[in-house]
């Protein structure tokens, strides 16, 4: 988990040296360059065969057709945003994400919250209605990703197809759309390498590193208690809006700042809730 809240959150930044190559191609590499790298990854964890049952099961291949535009909304948005000046906008959307998820593991999984979690929840939304009462709305880019990872989790939970073969098969479900994506660029003619020296393999560094991000990510998904889970992310928004606003010189109102300070205060309860948990787990090991 700790290594796809740190590699997510300095995506952002990475991506600008990746210029002028414009998101949606950045989106059309990463899916590609993750098929190559996805496959290096089951040679070496030798479960080929997992990749090859997912296509000659059909409920399996329904699961995927459904996972896949869900995944890959999520993918596109996290490189083409960056590049856009959405950094913050996404970071938002990192920050919310907790409290679906959460909520989504209260009311759809049916577990359990502690009262600190509940009271992380509460300082969360009470930041949502602050920033509604400023702003009175919501970007397109929060909106996408804190409604749209619940579902996908929802669906890839009822799949017992590993994390890496599963992985490999929703990025090859996305390849059409990623080479039309290509197509498009080139009848543009839209640039298709960095500028700078070795931008071939910058390029490649970031498939590489949107794959082990997720695989990450997705890994934790699957093994964590969804509320644990969902407030664990509040470390990525964190750091990526730092990234955004000392990196990335990307702007934060002075309304928004109230709003941000509840989400602070949201992740501090998590922090706390975590460390109860652990020194509890620790004296019952005693």
């Amino acid at each position: 988990m700790l290594g796809s809240i740190l590699i997510f959150s300095l995506l952002p930044y990475y991506l600008q040296f990746l210029a002028p190559v414009d998101g949606n191609t950045l989106f059309a590499f990463r899916v590609l360059s993750q098929i190559g790298f996805g496959f290096i990854f089951l040679m070496m964890a030798r479960k080929f065969a997992d990749l090859k049952a997912i296509f000659s099961q059909p409920k399996v291949l329904l699961l995927m057709c459904m996972t896949s535009p869900l995944i890959a909304l999520q993918w596109w948005i996290f490189f083409w945003g960056p590049v856009n000046g959405e950094t913050i906008n996404i970071a938002m959307g990192y920050f919310l994400l907790p409290i679906t998820i959460s909520l989504t593991g209260r009311f759809y999984f049916k577990e359990s919250m502690s009262p600190l979690l509940w009271a992380a929840v509460g300082a969360a939304l009470i930041g949502v209605c602050v920033e509604l009462y400023t702003s009175h709305s919501f970007s397109w880019v929060t909106l996408l990703i804190c409604l749209g990872y619940p579902p996908y989790f929802i669906l890839r939970r009822k799949s017992q197809v590993s994390t890496i073969s599963n992985f490999v098969a929703e990025n090859i479900f996305i390849a059409p759309v990623a080479l039309f994506l290509l197509y498009i660029a080139n009848q543009q003619q839209l640039p298709f390498l960095p500028s700078i020296d070795w931008g071939a393999l910058l390029l490649l560094g970031s498939g590489f590193l949107g794959a082990i991000a997720m695989i990450f990510f997705v890994s934790a998904s699957t093994r964590l208690r969804f509320t644990v889970f969902g407030m664990l992310n509040y470390g990525e928004p964190i750091l990526m809006m730092l990234v955004a606003i000392f990196l990335l010189n990307e702007f934060i109102s002075p309304e928004q700042l109230w709003s941000y300070a509840f989400f602070g205060i949201a992740v501090l309860l998590v922090i706390s809730e975590s460390i109860l948990r652990i020194t509890n787990s620790r004296k019952i090991a005693f």
